[in-house]
C-alpha cells in the first residue's frame, strides 16, 4: 500500500531531499510541498495525505500552528514535526498537540516515520 505525504518546509532543498528519500523506498509518494503553514493547511484539504511531515520554523505560519489547525479540522490526520534543532520544547509540543511525533531532522529516515505511523499502544520517541 503506498502512503500518501505532504512534505511542509521552507527550505526547497530539503523538500528536494526529503522527496527522494520516501519516493526511493517505493511505499512512499510525495502528493503535495508547501513552503509554510499557510499553504500546508490549504494543501492538506485538497489532497488528504496518510500523513504531514512538517517542520516547526517557517514564515507566515509555524509548524506547531498549522498542525494545530490541521488536527482541528482532521483529528486523526498523521503530522509529524521536524527541525533542525533536537528540542525538547517541539517534542513537548507535537504530544500535546496529537501529533504522531517530532523529529530532528538528522534523524530523519523512512524506518522512523513508519514507526512514528505504525498502530501502537505506546508512543515511539
Amino acid at each position: 500500500m503506498m502512503i500518501s505525504v505532504l512534505l511542509v518546509d521552507d527550505q526547497e532543498l530539503f523538500r528536494e531531499i526529503a522527496r527522494s528519500m520516501f519516493e526511493a523506498t517505493g511505499d512512499f509518494k510525495v502528493v503535495g510541498e508547501a513552503a509554510d503553514g499557510v499553504e500546508a493547511v490549504s494543501l492538506y484539504s485538497a489532497c488528504k495525505p496518510d500523513f504531514v511531515l512538517m517542520d516547526v520554523q517557517m514564515a507566515r505560519m509555524n509548524g506547531i500552528e498549522a498542525a494545530k489547525r490541521i488536527l482541528s479540522s482532521d483529528p486523526r490526520a498523521n503530522v509529524v514535526l521536524i527541525s533542525m534543532r533536537a528540542d525538547a520544547e517541539y517534542a513537548r509540543a507535537a504530544d500535546q498537540l496529537g501529533c504522531k511525533g517530532f523529529i530532528a531532522k538528522r534523524d530523519l529516515d523512512v524506518d522512523v516515520i513508519r514507526r512514528l505511523l505504525a498502530p501502537s499502544s505506546v508512543p515511539v520517541r
